[in-house]
Formats: structure tokens, C-alpha cells, sequence
């Protein structure tokens, strides 16, 4: 009589797990650059558009007692005052490109060819792969942004900003920008899939551009229901009041500028945390394999 010896092992990793490494953010840059709609609308839209809207406007500038003045509406404003306005309402086409539809479009493409599945069997986490894209999508944004100052600056008339009102607007900027990629994730992994995904980036990037006065009138301009919306968004205070702290005078409407920026942020987090416990839960299908967050 033999006995039978049953014999138990614990599975294990096939790879050592990895961390946050130079070469995956290098990835990251040159796999968000390969993305048309990112250099489209990231960098040529809201250069181009900015161009026009000045050459629209500026056509008929008058050079009077040392300044350019542009005579709209039976008065004379002045140039610099209505080309840092522009600067200031296009430069958010840029995270919007670059966050929104950029990081969106990536990954959602990323899960339905299952190249995170592929990442994760390599050894690295979501948590690795998100801070990977997040720091990559951040470059990206600076590059961009360096890129349409320098142009803008160099063909319109753009008034240099004081210190302290440069630095809230970066500030603004980076926060905003971090909570679009927040957004543009939570998205693409509710999704699953490209098709679904760009549907949904689409209308939320147009709808956000129209809101925040960048496709054409400015957001006090827009009907009075239509602006009562923008009001709940950063953009508006921007479009609207920015400019004048920008050339260092006062800025009305702090309150609203401060607790709407919050408040984007805030519901950006908690989409993005609702969209990691869904999908940890595998209550959300995919193309591909699941993704879990560790």
C-alpha cells in the first residue's frame, strides 16, 4: 500500500515588483506624444485661436499717447487689455487637450489592447502606472504651455503679469489641470474602451471650452442659463476677472475663483476614487482583462 503525499505551494509573482522608474515616465512622454489630438488641440488650436481672435479684434488697433487702442462698442480699449484677456481664456485649452482628451484617449486605448494587464504582469502596480502618467501628462502641460507663451508673447500684445498674479495662476493651472487627469481616468476606466470613452471626453471638452468662454463669446455673453452654469466653474472667473488682477489691479469675485477651483477638485478626487473601489469590486466590465488597484 503507497501512500499518496499531497503536496500544496502558494502561488507567487512572476516578475519582482517594480517602482516608479525614469524609463516608465520616458514611455509615458513619448506614448502621450504619439496622440495627433494632444499636439492638435494641445499646442496649434489655442495658438491658432488666440491669433485669430487678436487679428479679429486688433485689425483696426489706433496708436494713441504712446499705447494701442482698439475702438469697439463706441469706446477705445486698450489692445494689451483685450490680448492678455485672450492669453489668459485660451491658455486652458491646453490641459484640457493635454488631461482631458490626451490622458483619456491613452489609456482607454491602453485597456482595450491590454497593455496595463501586460504592465502589471512586468511588476508594476496601477498606483506605479498612475503616477507615471500623471507625471508625464505634467511635463507635457509645461512643455505646452512654455510653447504658447513664448508665441503668444512674442506676436501679440500681452501685458507682463505681476509676481503674485503669476504665481496664482499657476497655481490655478496645475490644480485644475491635476483635476482633469483625475477626471480623464476615472473615465477611461468606467469605460473600458476607446469608442465610449471619446464620446463622453468629447462632449465634456466642448461643453467645458463653450462654458469657459473658449469657442467664441465670453461667458458673460452666453444665455442666461448657460451662465449661470459657467458660474460653477474656474473658468468663468478666469475669462472674466483674471485679467485685471493679471495686470496688477484688483479681482473681483475671489470667493468664487477659490471655492469653484476647490470644488472641481474635490468632485474630480471623488469620481476618481468611486471609479478605483468600482473597479476593485469587479462591478465594472472591460474590454480587456480587469484592472485592480492595489
Amino acid at each position: 500500500m503507497t501512500n499518496t503525499k499531497t503536496i500544496t505551494h502558494n502561488s507567487t509573482n512572476i516578475s519582482t515588483k517594480k517602482g516608479l522608474s525614469l524609463n516608465l515616465i520616458k514611455y509615458e512622454l513619448v506614448n502621450l506624444s504619439s496622440n495627433i489630438f494632444v499636439l492638435i488641440f494641445g499646442i496649434v488650436f489655442p495658438i491658432g485661436m488666440a491669433m485669430l481672435m487678436a487679428f479679429v479684434f486688433g485689425g483696426n488697433a489706433e496708436y494713441i499717447n504712446g499705447a494701442y487702442y482698439i475702438y469697439m462698442s463706441g469706446v477705445y480699449i486698450l489692445r494689451a487689455s483685450i490680448h492678455t484677456r485672450m492669453f489668459l481664456s485660451m491658455s486652458i485649452m491646453i490641459p484640457l487637450a493635454t488631461m482631458l482628451m490626451g490622458h483619456a484617449t491613452n489609456y482607454a486605448t491602453e485597456l482595450e489592447t491590454g497593455s496595463v494587464m501586460r504592465f502589471k504582469l512586468f511588476g508594476y502596480s496601477d498606483k506605479t502606472m498612475v503616477v507615471a502618467k500623471l507625471i508625464a501628462q505634467m511635463l507635457a502641460l509645461v512643455i505646452a504651455m512654455i510653447v504658447y507663451s513664448l508665441v503668444l508673447f512674442i506676436v501679440l500684445d500681452i501685458t507682463v503679469p505681476t509676481a503674485i498674479s503669476a504665481i496664482i495662476f499657476i497655481v490655478f493651472f496645475l490644480i485644475f489641470s491635476a483635476s482633469l487627469f483625475l477626471l480623464a481616468h476615472a473615465i477611461a476606466s468606467l469605460c473600458g474602451q476607446m469608442g465610449k470613452t471619446f464620446g463622453i471626453i468629447m462632449g465634456l471638452y466642448f461643453t467645458i471650452a463653450i462654458l469657459g468662454g473658449n469657442m467664441g463669446p465670453s461667458p458673460s455673453q452666453l444665455p442666461n442659463g448657460m451662465r449661470h452654469i459657467a458660474m460653477g466653474l474656474p473658468l468663468y472667473y478666469v475669462s472674466e476677472y483674471f485679467q485685471d488682477f493679471w495686470s496688477g489691479g484688483a479681482m473681483g469675485h475671489w470667493l468664487g475663483f477659490i471655492t469653484t477651483t476647490a470644488a472641481f477638485a474635490v468632485i474630480s478626487l471623488v469620481v476618481f476614487i468611486i471609479s478605483v473601489l468600482l473597479i476593485k469590486k469587479g462591478k465594472v466590465k472591460q474590454d480587456a482583462k480587469p484592472v485592480y488597484y492595489d
